[in-house]
């Protein structure tokens, strides 16, 4: 039975240019890598970590001279490629074929898609395309990184060099922070909803600190200048304003009245008219191409909308048909549904249907649904950009509209006065009534501005109050789901060190801590192990530990099936530290008989230079058995 995650190497190839310097193909279960010291068992597994997204590798000089890895996986049963540039350059990218082996060794450059080490903007990383693809959500480490291969590999891969790194592999970039995630991660204790909440309630609190800090310094701001802070009355003194003015408009109608009583003889405001004519020409364009725009953001922002709720229900939809197909493949038909008859079922060997006998397909067809689900993932997030921006845009515009349309106003109006002739007899009091008028206009204008702020303001404690509830209810989902983690945290806790204690007394009787285990305290931070106390062995032990706490916790997520742990394994080292033959028979042995009992698929691969005898099985070894003659990698002289 598959639990999700699951993780499978099927082959591994390493290229030199286009020679083949290694080829292996690796099965279920338990697979041992043997050979002689110093024959490339280590490289072997160091370039297949590094084809699956791992960092630092120590490179061996013959592992430099190859140009590139490709791996054949299955995530959760479905195949895809995965091919790395090798290089001392760090933080390669990887390209991704959707699809088997066999398809990616034919296909052409355009059928792989590439994906860096690092996430941007308009990019996933290999990484949050690799973990997505397992079913496994996107969870942050230390900063705003999000955790990687690299760091959950440092887990899965013991590798030679970290004997007495009995948890994670070796790193100098390595912090206590980061350990203390990857295995919250790892082990189902990093509830998908509290991770996103504790995220939310981060950005809500950042998001309310600045509502605040922009208010403070709004108010501040008021403050010095002597004006009101509380600008709720504005509406009404513009209300009396314009009552003001349209009263200075009846004057002055009157006094154009007299005016052609006693014609002028000459029309000087002929110029001025024309002027203002042109302002005002010049302002309804404004006003009409603001409104033009507004109405155009507004059908794109609808469009965009209903284009983001398209996307959102074909991800549902490939989510729903990923899981009708893998409902329908489970079942088994006792009789024809057309005419009833018995069905042989000894007419299916397995790679075809049993009901019509149809070549059953390899896989491609899973594997397609995980590229599109991928395609519309990355069109998704553009789209919601493109919206924020386009919201943001319709706001502003609605902002600007109402000083456009009062301007408008006043320059109809001043239009109208100065379109007419005047006359001497009442110039004076024409003059005196447009300076009130203008006057006027502009303690208008400044009310509008004072208007804008005031909707800033009212905007800004909204979007407060907002934020203010919602981090409330964040902290108290926070709570909850923290109380329920820690009771998952003494579970996974309790499960990983019973495993190891009953591991840990299979051993040859040699490490007294070993033979009467009764706790085992394993502190993820230190990166340390404690056996009844103590953390400090012989070098042949502290190997010994290494290898059966990884065990340990490959048993616990077979039978957690909450546990993140990818049901993968690769285990370096088992004769080091000086071991002795005996010992290191024996843990292969444990190691073997512990795999035996597992009822859901896994993968293990482990390296070593002496094999006990029983184990030299197909069922088991996979490769060649490698010495110094005859190395892993078969290297050409010709390529370096």
């Amino acid at each position: 039975m598959l639990l999700e995650p699951t993780l499978k190497v099927n082959r591994l190839i390493v290229f030199q240019g286009g020679h083949k310097a290694f080829d292996c193909s690796f099965h279920s279960g338990v697979n041992i890598i043997r050979g002689r010291n110093s024959s490339g068992k280590t490289t072997v597994l160091d370039l297949l970590a590094y084809g699956l997204g791992a960092e630092n590798i120590r490179w061996k000089p013959e592992a430099l001279l190859c140009s590139k890895t490709l791996v054949e996986v299955e995530l959760n049963g479905v195949s895809i490629c995965l091919e790395r540039d090798i290089s001392l350059e760090s933080q390669r990218p990887i390209s991704i074929f959707w699809g088997g082996l066999k398809d990616a060794l034919v296909s052409d450059r355009q059928s792989w898609e590439t994906f860096p080490f690092k996430r941007s903007l308009n990019r996933l990383s290999f990484s949050q395309t690799i973990l997505d693809a397992l079913g496994m959500p996107a969870a942050q480490g230390e900063g705003a990184s999000n955790i990687t291969m690299h760091q959950i590999l440092r887990v899965l891969y013991a590798d030679q060099p970290s004997v007495h790194s009995p948890i994670f592999r070796m790193d100098r970039f390595d912090t206590p922070l980061m350990r203390e995630t990857i295995a919250a991660y790892l082990c189902g204790i990093y509830d998908d909803q509290l991770y996103s909440a504790q995220l939310r309630i981060r950005e809500v609190n950042v998001a309310l600190s600045n509502k605040y800090a922009e208010l403070k310094n709004i108010f501040n701001v008021l403050g010095r200048s002597g004006q009101e802070s509380n600008l709720s009355f504005i509406d009404e003194q513009v209300k009396n304003l314009e009552l003001e003015r349209d009263a200075l408009y009846a004057s002055l109608e009157q006094l154009k009245a007299k005016r052609n009583e006693h014609p002028a003889s000459s029309g000087k405001g002929s110029d001025e008219a024309d002027k203002l004519r042109l302002k005002l020409d010049a302002s309804r364009k404004r006003e009409s191409a603001i409104k033009d725009e507004i109405a155009e953001t507004d059908l794109d922002l609808a469009d965009s909308i209903l284009f983001v709720q398209e996307l959102r229900s074909r991800i549902d939809n490939i989510n729903e048909s990923e899981s009708a197909r893998s409902y329908f493949d489970q079942i088994t038909f006792q009789f024809c549904p057309s005419c009833l008859a018995p069905i042989n079922a000894s007419r299916s060997d397995g790679n075809h249907c049993h009901l019509c006998l149809s070549e059953l397909s390899d896989g491609r067809g899973q594997a397609q649904l995980l590229r599109m689900r991928n395609e519309l993932n990355i069109q998704l997030k553009e789209s919601v950009n493109l919206i924020d921006r386009r919201t943001e845009n319709a706001e502003r515009l609605r902002r600007e509209l109402p000083l456009v349309l009062e301007e408008v106003k006043r320059l109809a109006r001043e239009y109208e006065i100065v379109a007419s002739s005047w006359s001497t007899e009442i110039e004076s009091q024409l003059e005196h009534v447009a300076r009130k008028l203008g006057s006027l206009d502009e303690e208008i204008r400044q009310n509008y501005e004072r208007k804008k702020l005031a909707e800033v303001i009212g905007e800004l404690q909204k979007a407060r109050d907002a934020f203010a509830v919602e981090a409330g209810q964040l902290r108290d989902t926070i709570e909850l789901l923290e109380k329920r983690q820690d009771v998952r945290k003494g579970e996974v806790a309790g499960a990983i060190e019973a495993s190891l204690i009953k591991l840990l007394k299979l051993d040859l009787p040699l490490q007294v801590e070993f033979v009467g285990a009764k706790s085992v305290e394993i502190d993820f931070i230190s990166n340390t192990i404690y056996v009844n106390g103590s953390k400090n062995f012989s070098e042949s032990s502290a190997v010994v530990l290494r290898h059966l706490f990884h065990l340990a916790l490959l048993t616990a997520s077979l039978n957690k099936p909450f546990m993140r742990v990818p049901r993968f394994m690769i285990l370096d080292g088992i004769d080091d530290g000086g071991m002795e033959k005996e010992r290191s028979h024996r843990l292969q042995k444990i190691i073997v008989e512990e795999c035996s009992s597992y009822e859901h698929d896994y993968q293990l691969i482990f390296a070593t230079s002496d094999i006990e005898p029983s184990l030299e099985k197909l069922d088991f070894v996979v490769g060649k058995s490698y010495s110094p003659e005859l190395r892993s990698l078969d290297i050409k002289e010709s390529f370096s």
